[in-house]
């Protein structure tokens, strides 16, 4: 496409001129994270009650609250509880120095743990061993041989726990700032050329229609992907400040595992979204007459997708096939699932060419309607 490095250069310095750049790039950012950072630190200190005290939950059989013993200066209790453990073991009572154990199913008793602490992982120790003792004082209360039953031991800082958090808040902390940027910066490719006084002149230029376009989308999308990264990071930054404050960590990038695979993955449909985005805003950005007109009617779009990546937020389990057509809410589906290592293939491809065909969509209608009436005036 001839001419399209020159526009794409044109318009990364116009984009690079603005004055709300350091604000919206740098400043904001950065004022975003020591507020977060604050808020956090009005919150109650992690590891606090289990500092005090370590505790052997029993589910499914009746124990009495007690003291037995303690583990580095710190008090152990056994406690009974009347959660189920699969919900207890997300709660904020259950800590990383905590072991619970189910007896709800007699044969198969399961013991939660975390492994990477050594003092659950002592506890877990302790809890097998009364496990043992249990069943030999039944066993021989009855006359019977003993027959020790397999426990089953669950590590439950396993990668779709520890991802849980991010792969809820991504989505939302991901489109948010890329739809904010694009309205912002596509706002003022055609728009503002109107306003200045030069759209006229790059209609008459000797550079196709679509080398015109593309330039301006492309500049756009990559800002905006610039914009979205920084946010991130900027997060997984206020994620290691809460980590070495010992405070909850707001950001939920905390004990995230994800592999490059993932990364790349979620990068792709990163940008195969911002260029639908910025498709988009180009559209509309040729029927106002100003930057500011063009930002306000991209606003609609702005809070359709914000909406979009809440609704994800309270998504419960999996979700059915016909949500990955749904159009910005497929996407945040695909960010959680690739997190929490349950994408489907089929799904992921479903995704990507509705968004690739999204985005063609609206290219065709963009250079379709450059030279119509309703965008010279």
């Amino acid at each position: 496409m001839r001419g399209l490095g020159k526009i794409f250069h044109h318009e990364m310095q116009k984009i690079l001129k603005e004055k709300t750049l350091l604000f919206g790039f740098l400043i904001l950012p950065v004022l975003t994270l020591f507020v977060t950072v604050g808020i956090s630190l009005l919150q109650p200190r992690t590891g606090q009650e289990q500092n005090s005290s370590y505790v052997m939950y029993f589910y499914g059989i009746d124990m009495e609250k007690t003291n037995i013993g303690s583990v580095d200066d710190k008090q152990i209790w056994v406690e009974n509880i009347d959660v189920a453990p699969e919900e207890f073991i997300k709660s904020d009572k259950f800590h990383k120095c905590d072991v619970l154990v189910d007896f709800s199913d007699i044969e198969c008793v399961e013991i939660y743990y975390h492994q990477s602490d050594s003092v659950s992982a002592y506890l877990k120790m302790s809890a097998e061993s009364f496990v043992r003792q249990s069943f030999d004082q039944v066993y021989k209360r009855m006359n019977q041989s003993v027959v020790f039953r397999s426990v089953d031991v669950k590590d439950i800082t396993l990668k779709e726990s520890n991802n849980r958090m991010i792969a809820m808040l991504l989505p939302y902390m991901l489109i948010l700032p890329l739809t904010a940027n694009i309205a912002n910066f596509a706002g003022d490719t055609v728009a503002g050329d109107k306003a200045r006084g030069t759209f006229y002149q790059v209609m008459l230029s000797p550079v196709p229609p679509i080398s015109l376009i593309m330039g301006k989308i492309l500049s756009v999308s990559l800002i905006s992907l610039f914009s979205s990264g920084l946010y991130i990071g900027i997060d997984v930054i206020g994620s290691k400040v809460c980590e070495a404050l010992h405070t909850k960590d707001v950001f939920g990038f905390a004990g995230v595992s994800i592999t490059v695979p993932q990364v790349l993955l979620i990068l792709l449909y990163a940008v195969l979204l911002c260029y639908l985005f910025s498709n988009l805003g180009v559209l509309i950005s040729l029927f106002c007459k100003d930057a500011n007109q063009a930002q306000t009617a991209q606003l609609p779009v702005t809070l359709a997708c914000t909406l979009a990546s809440m609704m994800s937020m309270f998504r419960l389990g999996s979700s059915p096939m016909s949500h990955y057509l749904i159009p910005v809410y497929n996407i945040c589906l695909i960010f959680q699932d690739l997190l929490n290592s349950r994408a489907k293939m089929e799904n992921m491809v479903m995704v990507a060419v509705s968004l690739l065909v999204l985005a063609v969509l609206v290219l065709l209608t963009t250079l379709l309607s450059y030279k119509s009436e309703k965008v010279r005036t």
